[in-house]
């Protein structure tokens, strides 16, 4: 109300002023306080004045003052109207007042901030930027005139993005002179958010096309280097067959060691059990559970290789199979955890036909016992030792979605380093009409050199000579390979005397591990026992103090004797003195 009046301006407010004297307080019905808010509702309601506020109001000897008790109800909400457009006309000239100031000042912040800028982009020789970023500070890039614009993975970036970072000739700066783009438009191209707009669609706006692949594809003149220094050679193959026929290997990829426990580098594990709701072609993203238990499984079978968490990475081109895979290894693998990135947490939560995109079984990255859950898309560019691959496409349609695209399936196989194991359907991949073309010169490559399999051919590495062990199931990994050996007992000798409790295990050799797990009979004796009694404890304990019973009597200070007493409560004169506290003898 205050403030209502404190605009409209005169003495209207004195209709509502309450003239309390002497620290008093005027309360209406149900003691409630009379002031300036209870009479203005009072009047807008349309009620009457008072009788205890009339001879304070019909007294006031001002010509200008206006009675508002006197109106109609009808009267007053056409006054309550006026004033409430009148108010809210002066609070929107104050507040466009106040944000044209605003302005003024963001404006002469940001010239100060430019400035500054500028200043340190002088003597700067290289500058650094995302695409976003130079198209966002093109003018205060443009200062600096670089003549030299290079961008690297230029394969995924849009053409207008590219261009948006080149300056032409201005008052204040120089054109571009020269272009320099570094990428592989053999690889994925640019994300763009509408299918239709892709080159795949074939409706003809290829905004997913990049400067680099267009000027490539129209004969413009580039280089290419054609010594790879990632994959073993046989892995190489595969996308040498398929994209880079005249991709050489360096020499050291030569003399990678070949994968621990299993009989071949690269393999591909075929079966026939179709995707999680195969035939719905309303389910925008797959996931395949069979293919999910699989790849936990020879994932733990690497770990108890003794590979580093960070050594092994799991891929798929479906962020719905990555959910399904972090739910697995949180279930079958109660130490380990599936580390997903941002970007595919993101794709994970804007899908609508996941269900509970629950976030809890994934962790952040920086965890040591974590393993790598990537989609393709968002692995371009990284590596890892070995690969463990789920296809997740199987059904009897020949639907494989995104794995008829050449350039998804390049990136796919060009991550390994040392090992590449792929999980999937080769009937469903041939039957592709649209992806027969990529995936059959593949499995050509993997039948004629034995690396397609319907099991998991495992080897131990500590008793190489017993042959290799194919595991089918989930089953035969725990009953074949139970701690990533072979079924021989360990029977090694512990630093504790006992044997290896364990079947063949390839890792914790020292078996340091192993000896705090042994459950076994102490053989050892308690540090303060003065009699050299045996420990009564397990192996894998603590002795802490003596616990064998005397079969004797011992006299305690207070005179009294005790009767079969533990070691450790009588094994000396302060032992002795505790227990004798804790005498319940009558004197």
């Amino acid at each position: 109300v205050n403030e209502l009046f404190s605009t409209i301006g005169g003495n209207l407010h004195l209709n509502f002023e309450v003239r309390n004297s002497d620290g008093f307080v005027t309360l209406a019905k149900k003691n409630k306080t009379v002031d300036e808010e209870y009479l203005f509702n009072a009047w807008k309601e349309g009620k009457d004045c008072p009788s205890w506020l009339q001879d304070s109001i019909f007294w006031i000897d001002d010509p200008d003052f206006q009675n508002l008790w006197v109106l109609r109800h009808e009267e007053r909400l056409d006054q309550l109207h006026r004033w409430k457009d009148f108010h809210l006309e002066t609070l929107m000239a104050t507040l466009e007042n106040v944000n044209r100031r605003y302005d003024e000042l963001s404006a002469e912040k940001a010239n100060i901030s430019q400035e500054i800028d500028s200043l340190v982009l002088s003597e700067a020789r290289i500058i650094g930027a995302t695409t976003t970023g130079a198209a966002k500070y093109k003018e205060l890039i443009s200062i600096k005139s670089a003549s030299v614009v290079m961008c690297e993975e230029a394969g995924e970036v849009t053409e207008q993005n590219v261009i948006s970072a080149l300056t032409e000739r201005m008052e204040n700066s120089k054109e571009t002179k020269h272009l320099i783009l570094i990428g592989d438009h053999l690889q994925l191209r640019p994300k763009v958010e509408s299918y239709s707009l892709t080159k795949v669609s074939g409706n003809g706006y290829d905004l997913d096309v990049s400067l680099f692949e267009r000027l490539i594809q129209s004969g413009f003149k580039s280089a290419m280097l054609n010594v790879q220094h990632r994959m073993r050679p046989c892995i190489a193959d595969l996308i040498r067959r398929q994209t880079y026929p005249t991709l050489e290997d360096d020499p050291r990829v030569s003399k990678y060691p070949a994968v621990k426990g299993v009989a071949s580098n690269m393999l591909f594990l075929d079966h026939s059990v179709y995707e999680d709701g195969a035939g719905n072609y309303e389910i925008t993203t797959k996931s395949n559970s069979y293919e999910a238990s699989l790849c936990v499984e020879i994932v733990r079978y690497l770990l108890l290789q003794g590979y580093r968490h960070s050594q092994v990475t799991i891929l798929t081109p479906y962020v719905g199979q990555i959910l399904t895979i972090s739910r697995e290894m949180k279930r079958r693998m109660k130490d380990v955890s599936a580390y997903v990135s941002d970007l595919d947490q993101e794709t994970l939560l804007r899908q609508e036909d996941v269900n509970d995109p629950d976030m809890s079984t994934v962790v952040q990255a920086g965890d040591e016992n974590s393993i790598r859950c990537a989609s393709i898309d968002n692995f371009q560019g990284e590596e890892s030792d070995i690969v463990v691959t789920s296809l997740v496409r199987s059904n009897a349609q020949g639907s494989i979605g995104f794995l008829k695209e050449e350039q998804r399936v390049n990136v796919l196989l060009s991550r390994a380093k040392h090992g590449m194991y792929l999980l999937g359907n080769s009937k469903t991949l041939r039957l592709s009409q649209k992806g027969k073309h990529v995936w059959n010169p593949l499995i050509e490559i993997f039948e004629n050199t034995g690396n397609i399999v319907e099991s998991f051919p495992t080897v131990c590495q500590l008793h190489p000579n017993d042959g290799i062990s194919y595991c089918t199931t989930l089953q035969d990994f725990r009953i074949q390979r139970p701690n990533g050996g072979c079924c021989r007992p360990c029977n090694a000798r512990l630093s504790c005397g006992h044997a290896c409790p364990l079947m063949c295990h390839p890792t914790d050799r020292s078996h340091i591990v192993t000896h705090k797990q042994c459950t076994q009979p102490c053989r050892r004796i308690p540090l303060k026992c003065p009699h050299n009694h045996p420990c009564k404890r397990r192996c894998n304990e603590e002795c802490g103090p003596c616990l064998h019973v005397l079969d004797e009597e011992v006299i305690l200070p207070c005179g009294h004797t005790v009767t079969s007493p533990t070691c450790d409560s009588v094994c000396d004169a302060t032992s002795r003195k505790k227990l004798a506290k804790k005498c319940r003898e009558e004197v």
